[in-house]
């Protein structure tokens, strides 16, 4: 793998990334609709890389906000994104959960973890307010239409039912 060095300051690149047209990054089809997922790794490895880098390969992230907007999007695009992308999707995202606990106000349906409105088109994820709604997204990758996608969503939704019991004791 490639390593990728950042040579402008974290919220800029962050922010450059966060309109980007992430779905893109997903299945890529000929004239005849085959998927070149062989193509799509690629793009996709980087794409995981860079977010790791950002989000997890560092000790404090500015903020918790940025977190939940980058969150809210990836998943958005793993609807879209073939199953090998998604389930990357799916293990990066409860890797987030896992690394910053407050974001599981994002799985929770019961509470309502923000006021307002998601704004999902703001090119600025500080502003976009990824508390206002929850990962519902989660539970169509339940049923898509691959079964190691399924397994994925099933386990990232286990694993915050039980991280939420766990803070509830």
């Amino acid at each position: 793998a490639t390593r990728v060095s950042l040579q402008s300051d974290g919220t800029r690149f962050t922010v450059y990334l966060a309109p980007a047209e992430v779905a893109a990054i997903g299945a890529q089809t000929d004239a005849d609709g085959a998927v070149w997922e062989d193509a799509v790794r690629s793009e996709a490895d980087l794409l995981f890389e860079c977010l790791h880098m950002m989000f997890l390969g560092r000790t404090k992230v500015t903020s918790l906000t940025r977190v939940a907007a980058f969150c809210k999007r990836v998943v958005v695009a793993a609807v879209h994104w073939p199953p090998r992308t998604a389930e990357r999707a799916l293990d990066f995202v409860r890797r987030l959960l896992a690394r910053y606990p407050a974001l599981d106000r994002l799985v929770s349906s019961e509470d309502q973890a923000g006021s307002g409105v998601y704004l999902r088109d703001l090119d600025d994820p500080d502003m976009c307010n990824p508390f206002a709604t929850c990962l519902y997204e989660l539970h169509w990758l339940q049923i898509h239409f691959h079964p190691r996608v399924q397994a994925a969503a099933a386990r990232l939704l286990a694993y915050a039912k039980a991280e939420a019991k766990k803070h509830q004791q």
